[in-house]
């Protein structure tokens, strides 16, 4: 499990760093796009605490706010396809930091399955990513941080939305 999390961890550096540096100054003001974005991220979720590797899907819908649109609001619906059927709804608060790097926070409420019972907590998940552009559609490396009661999960995968 360690040397899962440590490739996924070396791996999204690694890319962030490349991207990073790939950006040329056409795209300084790339922002001005983003009025509406509906977007999904998808991406291997190793848990912890339950020594387990899932699969992860996140949709997003964020709605760009004031002139240049750096900031956005919205909501979110995440999914972890393992044996206690988890979902989050959260409102996802992001920042557009620099060029294609983006930050979100997005607090919400947890839906687990626990034997025959639903499970209702609060959850936070903090998500960090970064954006090729190519017209309205953008895709690039995205990487997260849930934090739950029952412990902590992470994503590592590729992010893919939409503007209009």
């Amino acid at each position: 499990m360690k040397q899962i999390l440590t490739i996924l961890i070396f791996f999204t550096i690694t890319l962030f760093s490349i991207t990073g540096y790939s950006q040329n100054k056409e795209h300084e003001g790339h922002n001005h796009h983003h009025k509406n974005e509906i977007s999904i991220a998808a991406g291997i979720v190793p848990i912890p605490a339950e020594d387990e590797i899932a699969a992860g899907i996140h949709l997003h819908y964020i709605k760009g706010i004031g002139e240049s649109n750096k900031f956005g609001i919205g909501v979110g619906l995440e999914t972890i396809l393992d044996e206690h059927k988890h979902y989050t709804l959260s409102a996802v608060f992001q920042y557009r930091i620099y060029k294609g790097i983006i930050i979100a926070v997005a607090p919400g409420l947890l839906l687990r399955k626990e034997g025959a019972e639903n499970v209702f907590e609060f959850a936070q998940h903090i998500e960090a990513g970064y954006e090729f552009e190519i017209g309205k559609i953008h895709i690039g490396p995205v990487m997260e941080l849930g934090i739950e009661k029952t412990g902590i999960h992470y994503m590592g995968g590729i992010h893919f939305g939409i503007d209009f």
